[in-house]
C-alpha cells in the first residue's frame, strides 16, 4: 500500500455544503501536518528513560566484572591455599581417577571446591594417579598436590622391632590403612599360602618374619607384607650360615630358631645372648626342663606383671615349667645375634642365670644354690 503522503495533492470529491471554502482550508491544513510525520515513525523516547537504559547497562557490566574479579580470586586463593593445615593420608584405590581424587581431597579439607581443583587439572598436563597412599596437608596448594600426585605414591615404614611376636607385629600393621590386627594374625597360620624353607611342617610364621624396617604400600596384603619379612629372613640365615637342613648343637635349623627367640626375651645385652643360649642347650642336653618366665609369658599373654602361681603352673605346650624340651614354635622374632648366639653359644657349664639387683648384665652359676646366694648379697633381683 502506498502512503498517504503521495496522494496528498489529488482533489478530494467532496460534496461540501455551506462554507464550503472554509470546509477546503480546514482539510488542506489537515493533509499538510498529516504530510509532515515521519514515515512509520516509533513512539519518541524521552531523556530520563534514556539514562535508566545507559544506568541498567553500566550496572550490568560492573557486575559481570565483579564476578569476574571475585571468580579470580576464588580460584587464586583456592589454588595457592595457606598450608596450615594437619597432614592428611589419602588412599588411592585401583580404578580411582582424578574426579574420584578430587572428591576426596575436598571431604578431607585438602582443598576447598573439587570443582576448582578439576579446572585447576584441566589447565595444566594430564596426570597418571597410581594406586597407593599420599601424604596431604589440609588447605595445601594445588602445586604441591600434583606434584604428589606426579611423583607417585609414598610408601609406609613398617619396623619389627627384635623380640615382638606376631600380636604385636598385627597391631603396628593395623595402623596401615586398609588393614587390621586380626587378619594378619590370621594370614600368619595360612602357611600354604606362604613360602619358606623354615616352615616345614609350622602352623605359624612366629619366628620367621625378620625383624627389620619395611616400607610397604598399604594395597599390598597381608600376605605379601608376611612374605615380605619371610624372604629378609631367609636371606639373613644364608649370611649368617643358617640352613634348614642342617643341625646345630644337636638342634634342627627350626629348634635354633625357636631357641633363639628365647634368648632374644630372656637376654638383658646383646653380650649375655651366648651365655643364656649355652644355659638352654645345657638344660635340654641333661633333660632339665628349661623353666623360662618368656614362655609362660607368651602362652598367657602377661608380657608386663608379675606371673602368677597359676600361670606358672599352666597346662600350656609353651609353658617351659610345666613341659620339658622348647615350645613348639618361637616365641617371638630373634635378631641375627641371637640367632648366632644359638649357633655360636659360650662355653660353660652354667645351668641358671639371673639378672641381680644393681647390675646391668646377668650373672650365670652352675647351681641353684650358687644363684639364691648371689640375690640375697645382692639384696633381690633386678
Amino acid at each position: 500500500m502506498s502512503d498517504y503522503r503521495d496522494k496528498a495533492s489529488i482533489e478530494i470529491p467532496l460534496e461540501l455544503h455551506g462554507d464550503d471554502g472554509a470546509n477546503r482550508k480546514r482539510l488542506a491544513q489537515e493533509l499538510n501536518e498529516m504530510k509532515r510525520q515521519p514515515l512509520s515513525a516509533a513512539p519518541a523516547v524521552s531523556k530520563g528513560f534514556r539514562g535508566v537504559l545507559v544506568k541498567v547497562a553500566t550496572l550490568t557490566t560492573v557486575v559481570f566484572l565483579a564476578v569476574l574479579a571475585y571468580g579470580g580470586i576464588y580460584y587464586y586463593e583456592n589454588v595457592n591455599g595457606s598450608q596450615s593445615g594437619n597432614k592428611v593420608v589419602v588412599l588411592v584405590s585401583v580404578g580411582d581417577n582424578l574426579d574420584t581424587l578430587a572428591n576426596r581431597l575436598a571431604k578431607e579439607s585438602v582443598i576447598s571446591s573439587s570443582t576448582v581443583f578439576r579446572i585447576y587439572v584441566a589447565l595444566h598436563r594430564s596426570t597418571v594417579l597410581q594406586p597407593g597412599i599420599y601424604y596431604f596437608q589440609r588447605d595445601e596448594p594445588y602445586s604441591k598436590i600434583m606434584g604428589q600426585i606426579k611423583a607417585g605414591p609414598s610408601s609406609v615404614r613398617l619396623t619389627i622391632i627384635p623380640g615382638w611376636n606376631v600380636s604385636q607385629i598385627a597391631s603396628v600393621v593395623s595402623k596401615i590403612p586398609s588393614h587390621n590386627a586380626k587378619q594378619f594374625i590370621d594370614a600368619t597360620v595360612e602357611t600354604k599360602a606362604l613360602s619358606s624353607p623354615y616352615l616345614g611342617s609350622a602352623t605359624t610364621v612366629e619366628g620367621l618374619l625378620y625383624p627389620d624396617t619395611y616400607f610397604v604400600s598399604p594395597l599390598e596384603s597381608d600376605t605379601q607384607i608376611i612374605q615380605t619379612a619371610l624372604d629378609r629372613f631367609e636371606q639373613v640365615a644364608a649370611e649368617i650360615g643358617l640352613s634348614p637342613g642342617r643341625t646345630y648343637n644337636g638342634l634342627s635349623a627350626y629348634q635354633l630358631i625357636t631357641a633363639a627367640s628365647i634368648v632374644q626375651k630372656e637376654a638383658t645385652t646383646t653380650t649375655d645372648m651366648a651365655k643364656v643360649a649355652r644355659v638352654i642347650l645345657n638344660r635340654l642336653s641333661v633333660g632339665m626342663n628349661l623353666q623360662m618366665d618368656s614362655t609362660v609369658r607368651y602362652a598367657t599373654g602377661n608380657f608386663s606383671g608379675s606371673l602368677t602361681l597359676a600361670q606358672l603352673h599352666s597346662s600350656s605346650p609353651y609353658n617351659t615349667y610345666a613341659n620339658a624340651g622348647l615350645p613348639p614354635t618361637p616365641i617371638s622374632e630373634p635378631s641375627v645375634d641371637a640367632l648366632e648366639a644359638v649357633m655360636h653359644p659360650a662355653k660353660g657349664s652354667w645351668l641358671y642365670f639371673v639378672a641381680l639387683k644393681g647390675h646391668t648384665s646377668e650373672s650365670f652359676f652352675n647351681t641353684f644354690s650358687e644363684q639364691q646366694q648371689a640375690i640375697a648379697q645382692a639384696g633381690g633381683v633386678a
